[in-house]
């Protein structure tokens, strides 16, 4: 009997359907991260929505460690992938995925470009993409300047964009150390640029305002550049966060001098300091909790019902280089997210909140505060390449690391947001047909279904054809389950002419941790099948392009 025959033209019954594990039979050119979950995700505690991050690897042994396939993704909180925007969507080094809303429609936004992992800088532009994944435009600095991996907002709408730059400029830097060969500084700078004109609308220059005699990081310390040219130019500053409120002022994290600021948004004056271990402050500290040192991710969050102002970051209280290189500074045993309140009568400041991590986790780098609408706190610690929810409390209710096993050691990962999010992808859904066994008496048959950034399709309907083309329903709706739904048939009943059953076979089992064999023949070995003798050996078929089994997405 030919396979085609037994398989194609009888009425196949399925009986179960399998979740996804990280090979993808249907997407077999995707290598996603799998998440190491350590704490499950707490049902009624966890906020509704989807994590976006884009992992890569840190250190210098790229291939070895961290994600086969480093850019930016979209996963649930049960570690399930939503959706892959690597290389098709983002080409290159991508960073800060998050939503955003551009002229009142749900967007998503990021920085790509090039990555400079030994000074902690990367230049390049962000990227607006709409909820179908296609691309809106892309977003360019003002005055011929390179926007950094750091900072990256669409504001107002779409009407504006807010980021920060890089500038390195030669000065005389003989007061902080510096001979006739050490005389490059980085100048520190944010633009917010109009959207429609591209005008820059304003823009803030730290050596201005701040001089470099507050930093933290001294100039022949070698942990900030060491001044020798413009590639080595002393970042006495690092902006690494800006933000603006409803008033029209920014809130500027600056890490190598342990301060954040608020800006003018008018002027561009300094209109208040807070120092974390750091001596130029305009703030009292009333608990020892609001110490911060090369922070990251300061954010307004309001004011509290005692008028005090609000705000999150993110304390690292650690510095080092993202490729594990000269020394590091440590300053307290564990990172950790704070939310701090600011009273602006009595120039105090107290800690509101503080998470720290269910592990000893101190970040060299990177890492940011996630403050929810509904209370919860996502924190994403940086460099050691980790995510935790967090109740408004304090309570874990969700920790994993953004990948697993060998390639888990070296992951790092700039920021992590949590929204809910609606994607409607303009890409083509897959759909892969694998069929394996010894003989025709134990073939096994596989399908599976997936559509790269969907969140709407609850379940799926596969469908097939006979030899003569008639199309065939291959057992009614199939459930979705995570980023690809499987599907396995170990049952056929045989039918004459008169549709009368001659035969069923037996439930088989299928093996379901090797779904698919070492070796197997794609698609265009299909045809040859009815030319296949009953001995013949079949390893397996598989099918890329669904030749022959095609399928329905419903919702």
């Amino acid at each position: 009997m030919r396979l085609s025959a037994l398989f194609l033209a009888c009425s196949l019954i399925w009986c179960d359907v399998v979740s996804a594990s990280w090979q993808l039979l249907s997407r077999p050119d995707l290598q996603v991260p799998r998440l190491n979950i350590t704490h499950p995700a707490q049902a009624g505690l966890t906020a509704p929505g989807y994590f976006f991050i884009a992992p890569f690897a840190g250190g210098s042994d790229q291939e070895k460690h961290g994600p086969l396939q480093p850019g930016p993704y979209i996963f649930d909180d049960q570690g399930q992938l939503v959706w892959s925007g690597f290389a098709q969507y983002f080409s290159i080094w991508t960073v800060n995925l998050q939503t955003t809303t551009y002229h009142g429609e749900p967007a998503l936004l990021a920085f790509q470009g090039k990555h400079n992992a030994a000074h902690g800088h990367g230049h390049g532009h962000l990227k607006l993409l709409d909820a179908k994944y296609d691309v809106i435009r892309e977003i360019r600095a003002g005055h011929h300047r390179l926007i950094d991996k750091h900072e990256g907002q669409v504001i107002n709408d779409g009407k504006s964009a807010l980021f920060q730059i890089y500038q390195p400029v030669p000065r005389d830097l003989s007061a902080y150390g510096g001979d006739e060969d050490h005389q490059w500084i980085v100048d520190g700078i944010f633009q917010e640029v109009d959207l429609d004109t591209g005008d820059v609308v304003f823009e803030w220059h730290s050596l201005e305002h701040v001089p470099p005699s507050h930093s933290n990081i001294s100039l022949t310390s070698g942990q900030a550049g060491n001044g020798l040219g413009s590639s080595e130019a002393w970042d006495y500053f690092h902006i690494n966060s800006v933000d603006k409120n409803d008033e029209g002022d920014y809130l500027l994290s600056a890490r190598d001098v342990n301060s954040v600021y608020k800006i003018d948004g008018k002027t561009g004056r300094v209109l208040w300091r807070l120092g974390g271990r750091n001596q130029h402050n305009d703030f009292r500290h009333l608990d020892n909790e609001v110490a911060f040192s090369f922070q990251h991710h300061a954010r307004y969050q309001g004011y509290d019902s005692q008028g005090r102002e609000l705000i999150s970051l993110y304390d690292n209280s650690a510095h080092g280089t993202e490729t594990d290189t000269g020394s590091q500074l440590h300053d307290a045993p564990t990172s950790s997210g704070k939310i701090l309140a600011l009273d602006h009568k009595a120039k105090t400041v107290a800690t509101v909140r503080a998470f720290y991590p269910p592990f000893k986790l101190l970040s060299k780098s990177q890492g940011s505060t996630h403050v929810l609408p509904g209370g919860n706190v996502v924190v994403n610690w940086g460099s050691e390449g980790a995510v935790t929810e967090f109740t408004s409390d304090g309570t874990v209710v969700f920790h994993a690391f953004l990948e697993s096993g060998p390639l888990g050691v070296g992951v790092q990962n700039y920021r992590a947001f949590k929204n809910e999010w609606i994607g409607r992808p303009s890409e083509e859904a897959a759909v892969a047909g694998l069929v394996y066994g010894a003989e025709h008496r134990s073939y096994k048959v596989l399908l599976a279904a997936s559509w790269n950034g969907d969140t709407e399709v609850s379940h799926w309907r596969f469908l097939g054809k006979d030899v003569e083309g008639n199309r065939i329903d291959l057992g009614g709706k199939v459930a979705r389950v995570g980023f690809e739904t499987r599907l396995t048939w170990v049952r056929a009943q045989g039918y004459n002419a008169k549709d009368e059953l001659l035969t069923t076979t037996r439930w088989e089992p299928v093996d379901h941790e090797r779904p698919v064999p070492p070796a197997f023949r794609r698609t265009k070995e299909l045809s040859r099948m009815e030319e296949q003798q009953e001995n013949d050996r079949l390893d397996g078929v598989a099918s890329q392009t669904g030749s022959w089994i095609v399928f329905q997405k419903q919702g």
